[in-house]
């Protein structure tokens, strides 16, 4: 039971299977709720069966980390991120304890939905996921810069936002050790550089003359206030949880 759990937190990144599968026609976009969805089922089992995990395991899933993370500053690809960022964090969730695990899991699965929203409108209006060349969206199209702003700002750890709230209330209460300053130094840092590259390479700098913008509207923007709205109330019950004392 602790290996299948550790692997569906992601502490063997299973994107290589997907990544190997999916080389001919390059269809990523359907992984990402089969993702989100294997990361629910592996931390519903650990508490369940409450199983807390060896340093062994932690410093694997830390290595997936680090892979992860010089795959995720290769890709410009939107969808590969937004699970990219999945298995960033997955020694976070074999370290904490089971309650902040799924408190952190949850604002950052809500986070990286947001983001792979993004990622299909990246794809309807420029003809694919992909952010390099598109610069300057928060003057050119200011409402999905806005709320890509939001997405990558929470997944770089940016406290109040759910996501920093919940790891650094983890951080105070659980009994820390030197795996637990590393584990939450690289993984931090890890979240924060590669949330700022997209910020810099696609919602500023100069606009690209050679592109046509078009923001979000309808039933698109309804779906990313919603996600936004989603992230604050759960930003609010973190916060209400360290006033608590809890």
């Amino acid at each position: 039971m602790e290996l299948l759990i550790f692997i569906l937190v992601g502490g063997i990144p299973y994107y290589f299977l997907f990544e190997i599968l999916d080389k001919k026609n390059k269809n990523l976009s359907k992984y990402f709720p089969l993702f989100s969805n294997l990361l629910i089922i592996g931390l519903l089992l650990r508490f369940i069966y409450q199983v807390d995990f060896s340093y062994a395991f932690i410093i694997i899933s830390l290595i997936s980390t680090l892979i992860t993370a010089y795959k995720a500053i290769k890709t410009s690809n939107l969808y590969k991120l937004a699970y990219y960022f999945l298995f960033l964090n997955s020694s976070i969730f074999l370290l904490i304890d089971i309650k902040y695990s799924i408190y952190y899991a949850v604002a950052l699965i809500i986070t990286c939905v947001g983001l792979y929203f993004v990622g299909n409108y990246y794809k309807n209006n420029y003809g694919s996921a992909n952010f390099s060349g598109i610069s300057g969206l928060a003057l050119e199209s200011p409402i999905i810069g806005f709320v890509l702003r939001i997405y990558l700002i929470s997944l770089a750890l940016y406290p109040p936002f759910p996501n920093a709230v919940f790891l650094f209330n983890s951080f105070i209460k659980n009994e820390t050790s030197y795996i637990w300053y590393i584990v939450f130094g690289i993984v931090f840092f890890t979240n924060f550089l590669i949330a700022m590259r997209v910020l810099t390479n696609t919602v500023f700098g100069k606009p690209n003359k050679y592109i046509f913008y078009k923001d979000i509207l309808g039933s698109e923007k309804f779906i990313h206030f919603f996600i936004i709205f989603l992230l604050t109330i759960w930003g609010i019950n973190g916060i209400m949880e360290v006033l608590n004392g809890k």
